[in-house]
């Protein structure tokens, strides 16, 4: 066996042991912090917004200088 394969669980269990996220709470699709519900931990698709405040908050601020946007989307008629 090799050296990684030896200290590997013993890496795994200290690393475990500071994630906020645990068995009986893991971090899927379903979860608060992955949704984009307006605060800074989702980065998820909801109700049609997807990222962090920061992120919104700065695209919606980019859309407004920007000639394209979701009244105008860019497309090939004119492109």
């Amino acid at each position: 066996m090799s050296r990684l394969l030896e200290n590997s669980d013993e890496f795994r269990q200290r690393n475990k042991s500071r994630n906020t996220y645990t068995e009986n709470d893991n971090y899927v699709v379903g979860h608060p912090n992955a949704k984009s519900d307006g605060d800074e931990k989702g980065k998820g698709l909801n109700q049609g917004q997807v990222g962090s405040l920061t992120d919104i908050a700065k695209r919606n601020q980019l859309e407004t200088k920007n000639t394209f946007n979701r009244n105008n989307p860019y497309n090939i008629n004119n492109a």
